[in-house]
């Protein structure tokens, strides 16, 4: 399992293989702001991050169907909201992974984190990402998903 994070750490000490550092990677990543716009991608390897996880259908079929992009959902950004904006991001990240699920769009978790206090255990994440309504095979999967994309 795969993380990215601000700072340097013993991954083996979280339960990783590799930690990869946010600056070292933040070119790799495209910052989109929804699916239509990270559709314009979907043809290359890459890691898309959405600011909105608003959905539509027709570009996510067409992007599950080429399976080069990848979404990575922050798994930080959610650790460290707290009250509604929490719950309504949790119910976006939701839907939006439901709907990956169904077409098998390819997605990635990361935390970001950016001290030690920040830091989670890869079971802790997997825990996390399973709020989403996955399972834990498919939270282990989205840990996974890194060393394929930034390798």
């Amino acid at each position: 399992m795969f993380d990215i994070i601000g700072f340097e750490a013993d991954p083996k000490a979280y339960g990783f293989e590799r930690f990869y550092l946010s600056g070292s990677v933040k070119q790799k990543i495209i910052q989109c702001e929804n699916v239509v716009e990270a559709e314009a991608h979907k043809g290359r390897k890459s890691l898309v991050m959405l600011r909105d996880f608003a959905f539509d259908e027709g570009a996510m079929k067409v992007i599950a169907e080429k399976r080069n992009l990848c979404f990575l959902i922050d798994l930080g950004r959610l650790i460290r909201s707290r009250g509604i904006p929490r719950a309504i991001a949790i119910s976006k990240i939701r839907t939006f992974l439901s709907l990956c699920n169904r077409f098998g769009a390819l997605y990635a978790f990361a935390s970001f984190a950016e001290k030690e206090s920040q830091l989670r255990t890869s079971g802790e994440l997997q825990s996390i990402a399973m709020l989403f309504d996955i399972n834990r095979g498919q939270a282990k999967f989205g840990l996974k998903m890194l060393k394929h994309y930034l390798g």
